[in-house]
């Protein structure tokens, strides 16, 4: 908790850089760096790796809804292998993503997650509002993930005419 009131007060940050790999970080810490993020409207860079956490669903939606509010983002990277999120985080993320205008690069991970067609599809509709994205770096490896979700995403990738690179 402590950590995401320090984020708030850190208005002018344009660059962050989080590890919690491997850590006992669950939602309680998630929601605190969310709440904090949303703080953070000068942030043009941020990563943040929850490897083999506990955060899950509800951390995730906490993160979403702080990443939704950080306008000037250029470049992103989130890494939740092997957490609890499913569907219910992936929809927020992709929402927050959607209102990025200015976001040239994204990676993401979701691999060994509960993420499905659901968030998969969200994350595409978000995606489609990136005009200024340049390079995408999305891995759904050993998810519950399908056609649906598949399909979403290259749809929204197709909309994207800056887009020069892609890895998934």
């Amino acid at each position: 908790v402590a950590i995401g009131s320090g984020l708030g007060k850190l208005e002018q940050l344009q660059q962050i850089t989080m590890h919690f790999d491997e850590t006992k970080v669950g939602d309680t810490g998630a929601v605190a760096i969310g709440s904090g993020l949303e703080k953070l409207e000068q942030l043009q860079q941020i990563t943040m790796h929850f490897d083999e956490t506990k955060v899950g669903d509800t951390g995730a939606v906490a993160i979403g809804s702080g990443l939704e509010k950080l306008e000037q983002l250029r470049q992103i990277l989130m890494n939740f292998n092997g957490t609890r999120v499913g569907d219910a985080g992936a929809v927020a993320i992709g929402s927050g993503l959607g209102n990025l205008k200015k976001l040239q690069q994204i990676t993401m991970y979701f691999e060994r997650t509960e993420v499905g067609d659901a968030g998969a599809v969200a994350i595409g509709r978000g995606l489609e509002k990136l005009k200024q994205l340049q390079q995408m770096t999305m891995y759904f490896n050993d998810t519950q993930v399908g056609d649906t979700g598949a399909v979403a995403i290259g749809s929204g990738l197709g909309k994207l005419e800056q887009l020069q690179q892609i890895t998934m």
